[in-house]
């Protein structure tokens, strides 16, 4: 089988299991607040989802790079079915397995997306890299449009435990279509137990090798600088809706439907912009996610919004295709799965802290400030990209 075709059998699996995700994430919370009635249950169990991958990530980090990858993405397939079929056998009346699973999903699943894109690169045969992301954004975009909506229609008609079931069910599929990814075999580390950061992201060696490459730090600190934006408006963005507007979860529902048509037309109509320099697409993906942020807060109607919301979809696939190409082209590959998960992890403890302050802010302004100011950053971040990225990133190639 053809490197490219094995690609896209992958591509497959990843859509499938993707699909899947939706099931299980959409019931999750119902399912707390059901048996508990009480929304701090609800907010633990994101709590318990973000912890442990902080935790875990240099761990995770050293796993990427030092195992097979093939590997690596079935565990994370296995390790989430087996949570989620332990939830089942309790009739999903059990919260401390409830928040196991939570807890199990969140890791596997940032190891699962963490290692994709560091693999890549690996199995992608002659494509392109930002073709191969463009793909596999396709095939997100897709799952995302469309399965939010069969998982309610699924969790309203028959249940909680369908929808879970359901979900088990497209991990088995995902492992099944991982198999035909060609043996992945990676030379294991040795590493001590006085030396268990060794080979992590916290490793001196690979902070040394990171403090050297001029092009991907200036990268990770502005895609840093953007996950925080983004967890800005995103923790905002229902609050907004409710105050601001009086809107209902259906509401924000057709808001985020917008938002998912926007990656997905943007991903489909990749040709048209496939061939603009990478650096500059990846600056313009920021702009107009400002831009598109600013105008979300200064809306005065719900169809201005959904617009808005659109143009952000738009941005963010743009955002992460090039994100995802410029870091993978620039890192060499014992130390890709490390940037990757480094990068996120400095996002998650960063935008953990600020989205709380933006909490405390909205509240002492109003969250319509709130967001117009995460928007006003961001069109910084983009203006800090076209000056110095381009100018970094000729001089890395060369």
């Amino acid at each position: 089988m053809e490197p490219k075709t094995r690609y896209y059998m992958f591509i497959i699996g990843r859509f499938i299991s993707t699909f899947g995700n939706w099931f299980a994430s959409m019931a999750i919370p119902f399912i707390i607040y059901d048996l508990t009635g009480s929304a701090m249950a609800v907010s633990v169990s994101f709590l318990l989802e973000t912890l442990p991958v902080i935790l875990l990530s240099p761990l995770i980090s050293r796993q990427i790079d030092n195992y097979s990858r093939k590997i690596l993405l079935q565990l994370c397939e296995a390790m989430s079915g087996l949570s989620i079929l332990c939830c089942v056998l309790t009739s999903c009346g059990n919260i401390y397995v409830l928040y196991f699973m939570c807890m199990v999903l969140s890791v596997a699943s940032f190891t699962y997306n963490t290692t994709v894109n560091a693999y890549v690169p690996d199995i992608c045969g002659d494509l392109e890299l930002k073709t191969a992301n463009t793909i596999d954004s396709f095939a997100s975009n897709v799952s995302m449009v469309i399965a939010p909506v069969l998982a309610g229609m699924c969790i309203e008609w028959k249940g909680y435990q369908v929808a879970l079931i359901i979900d088990i069910g497209t991990f088995i599929l995902s492992i099944v279509f991982l198999s035909f990814l060609q043996k992945d075999i990676r030379l294991r580390k040795a590493t001590t137990k006085t030396h268990y950061l060794k080979d992590t992201f916290l490793s001196p060696g690979f902070l040394e090798w990171m403090n050297k490459e001029a092009f991907l730090k200036s990268l990770i600190t502005i895609c840093i600088l953007f996950s925080i934006c983004d967890a800005i408006f995103s923790s905002l963005d229902a609050v907004y809706i409710a105050e601001i507007f009086d809107g209902s979860s259906d509401v924000y529902g057709y808001i985020n439907s917008a938002w998912g048509i926007g990656m997905l037309v943007t991903s489909a109509l990749y040709f048209l912009y496939k061939n603009f320099p990478e650096t500059k697409m990846f600056s313009i993906g920021i702009l107009i996610m400002g831009i598109a942020t600013i105008g979300y807060g200064l809306s005065t109607n719900i169809p201005i919004c959904v617009v808005f919301n659109f143009i952000g979809g738009v941005s963010n696939t743009i955002y992460m295709i090039y994100y995802k190409s410029l870091i993978q082209s620039s890192t060499t590959p014992e130390n890709r799965g490390k940037v990757f998960t480094f990068q996120s992890t400095l996002s998650k403890i960063l935008s953990m802290v600020v989205v709380f302050l933006a909490g405390v802010f909205a509240d002492i302004s109003s969250v319509r400030f709130s967001i117009v100011l995460s928007g006003i950053f961001t069109l910084l971040i983009a203006l800090w990209c076209f000056k110095i990225l381009s100018k970094k990133f000729s001089v890395a190639v060369k």
